[in-house]
């Protein structure tokens, strides 16, 4: 095989780099020329000053240099007709002509081609007419997407909350015509994690990539502003082999022999945009190019020759079977504070040189030996690993490297691949725990005795001595003393309230817990008042209580101040938000709702029972459930994007604990949402650990 291939790509981003570099390692390529490039490409290719939407200047240089190949990055550019120009002057290229391109260019165009073949995707209404529209859209419920039928420079989809936010998209798109004259397509609102599926395509042939995910929000937790893409990374946990399986053949397979069928083959890369709903998998969009960034994780793991493939394509001849290396990337973009809104350019960028992972250049220049940020995007780090976490802790290792006080990165990317978009209470109560051990430890020097927390246990209830022994254990590790009381099933209510006198009178003894639920000759409610309210570290003494209502110094119960801790790890900001409490236990949803009202929530309490309990659940931005009855609140009770709250523990049929909400089916929809178990159990005993300390010192401050 000779290495004397010249090949020029056209475009100058992200995923032109990713190109570039790709084609850098094939054995046939001898010389890369970039246009219009920019400064991480000046490092493997000869940047070329001519735009990408510059036909005839590119046609030009491409028969002046003899090139063998070009190859089209951007869209804008396959839009404008690249590929028929260069086709008709006999030249080889890869990408899609310009009426293959309508399946990204045209909105309307690709979901007629679905709705015709029968590709899964949202069910929609096409308009041109401002008023038409927003009375279709005013008719429906909220959210509604609304995608401009066009080329928007990725700015074309919004997604409207309420009526308001609809008609102002609507008037942008149709009467200001904010991207030009053009038409609206009105989808319906789909729900569940999102994916990218790119594939090489040659009329009916199509070559497979690996899967990828990408996260459009500007700042860490999904806030923010939409951009072109934070990070992204391969590898995705959420997607079984079946469901890449219908993906392939169902949607990309299926859209190849489409587009065959209305007579314009694709010949370049096709993009699914996909997601995985409660209801299969289906299309949010098509593009009819490499994704960015998700291109720049993707390329790396071909051991293929590139050179081989592109033209494989453009020559319409089979490819043969494409090899990725088994591993997955991950990549984070450092962006210009202020994007994707206003920003600076030409601050300095220092340390690029030490990376030790990929960088690819997004919008980059060079002025002498300075590297400067020119763009909004400005670069993207790629790591490699055996899994997720790997890649993740490298990338993010190497991003301390780089110096420049005008970037931005997320912190996060990834996070829904290794959290499963959970709010797991199991890590979360660790790093609780690690907190009070170093705390306990510092207070047993100060007073000369450690936090002690007496725990009682009535009979031999399994769950119960489960759960008792854990908060020993758990005592045992943040450094406190601790002492497990048993009493046989038949104790009386005078031997218990007995004990509990005791213990209240041990000066050694800073918090008591007896364990719920008691035999039925004990009347819970004397127990728990029994408890002096210092040492009532459980929180549900009735002058704790009361004072929680009255917004006095209290004891907080510990289910509920663990349900608070993690809906604040959720990110979510309460105020303003619909709380939605669903539970038959005042022990828990009273003083939740009370928590939540705290933070200027709107709360709404219902029980299991209520009428139509779903159009209740569904006004929930947080959804509180504490029943204690599998399955209570299935996945279409949820409302898109909540965060959700399952104290519940139940046994399946199997007997695997389980809890009060479908989580199969609302993890799909949810923003979080906490897993049974380890999602409020393991926050409880954290809370107990946290709640004796303070009763020590208070006991202590009182000396």
């Amino acid at each position: 095989m000779t290495k004397d291939r010249k090949v020029l790509v056209v475009g100058g981003g992200g995923r032109c780099h990713a190109i570039v570099d790709a084609l850098s390692r094939s054995p046939q390529v001898a010389k890369i020329w970039c246009a219009p490039g920019n400064a991480g490409i000046a490092a493997l290719a000869e940047c070329v000053p001519v735009k990408d939407t510059d036909v005839a200047g590119l046609l030009k240089f491409a028969q002046e240099q003899g090139i063998d190949l070009t190859v089209v990055g951007p869209e804008a550019a396959l839009s404008v007709g690249i590929v028929d120009a260069f086709r008709a002057a006999g030249l080889k290229i890869f990408g899609h002509t310009r009426a293959a391109t309508r399946i990204e260019s045209s909105k309307e165009f690709a979901k007629v081609l679905m709705d015709k073949y029968g590709i899964p995707t949202a069910g929609y209404r096409s308009f041109d007419d401002f008023r038409e529209a927003l009375d279709y859209v005013s008719a429906r419920s909220f959210p509604a997407v609304l995608k401009y039928d066009g080329l928007a420079a990725g700015k074309g989809v919004v997604i409207a909350a309420d009526a308001a936010e609809a008609e102002a998209a609507l008037r942008s798109m149709l009467l200001d015509e904010s991207f030009g004259k053009g038409r609206v397509v009105v989808e319906d609102y789909l729900t569940g994690p999102e994916f990218s599926f790119m594939a090489f395509v040659d009329g009916e042939r199509v070559y497979p990539m690996p899967l990828s995910q990408d996260h459009k929000r500007a700042f860490d937790g999904d806030k923010g502003p939409n951009t072109g893409g934070m990070g992204a990374y391969t590898g995705l946990p959420f997607i079984t082999e079946e469901d890449r399986a219908f993906a392939q053949t169902q949607i990309l397979e299926a859209a190849a022999k489409a587009m065959c069928a209305e007579g314009c083959p694709l010949s370049g890369v096709l993009y699914g945009g996909l997601m995985k709903t409660p209801d299969g998998i289906k299309v949010i969009e098509f593009n009819a190019r490499f994704g960015d960034p998700e291109t720049e994780v993707v390329l790396p793991l071909l051991e293929s020759d590139i050179y081989e493939v592109f033209s494989a394509v453009a020559e319409g001849r089979p490819a043969g079977t494409l090899r990725w290396r088994k591993a997955v990337t991950l990549g984070v973009v450092l962006a210009s504070k202020g994007y994707p809104g206003q920003y600076d350019k030409g601050a300095e960028i220092l340390g690029v040189e030490k990376v030790g992972a990929k960088v690819y250049h997004m919008g980059t220049k060079r002025e002498g030996d300075r590297l400067l940020t020119a763009g909004g995007r400005v670069m993207m780090v790629v790591a490699e690993g055996k899994d997720i976490r790997a890649a993740r802790e490298k990338v993010y290792a190497e991003l301390e490297k780089v110096s420049c006080e005008a970037l931005f990165w997320r912190r996060d990317i990834a996070h829904w691949a290794l959290d499963g978009r959970l709010l797991d209470g199991k890590a979360v109560s660790t790093s609780i725990k690690d907190a009070l051990r170093e705390r306990v430890g510092k207070l047993e020097i100060k007073y000369g005795r450690k936090p002690s927390l007496a725990v009682i246990i009535v009979g031999s209830n399994p769950a119960s001595q489960v759960y008792v022994r854990n908060k020993v254990k758990t005592a045992i590790y943040v450094g406190m003393n601790s002492r497990l009381i048993t009493m046989a099933e038949d104790v009386s209510e005078e031997a218990l309230l007995k004990m509990i006198d005791t213990l209240n009178l041990d000066p050694e003894v800073d918090g008591i817990l007896v364990q719920l639920p008691l035999p039925p000759q004990i009347d819970e409610a004397r127990v728990i008042d029994a408890i002096v309210r210092e040492k009532d570290v459980d929180g549900f003494h009735p002058l704790n209580v009361a004072n929680l209502w009255l917004g006095r110094p209290c004891t907080v119960p510990c289910t509920p101040k663990g349900i608070l801790r993690l809906i604040d790890e959720s990110g979510i900001d309460l105020a303003g938000k619909t709380a939605v409490v669903v539970g038959r236990s005042n022990i828990v949803g009273k003083p939740v709702a009370k928590l939540l009202l705290d933070r200027n929530a709107t709360v709404v309490m219902a029980h299991s029972r209520t009428k139509d309990l779903k159009s209740v659940t569904l006004q929930a931005d947080v959804l509180v459930v504490a029943v204690g009855r599998k399955n209570v609140v299935t996945g279409d009770m949820v409302k898109p994007g909540a965060v959700v709250i399952d104290v519940g523990v139940n046994r399946d049929e199997d007997g695997k604990l389980c809890g009060d909400v479908d989580f199969v089916g609302a993890r799909l929809r949810a923003a979080a949402i906490t897993p049974v178990p380890g999602g409020v159990g393991p926050m409880t005993i954290a809370m107990l650990m946290e709640n004796t300390v303070e009763s020590f010192l208070a006991r202590m401050e009182e000396k």
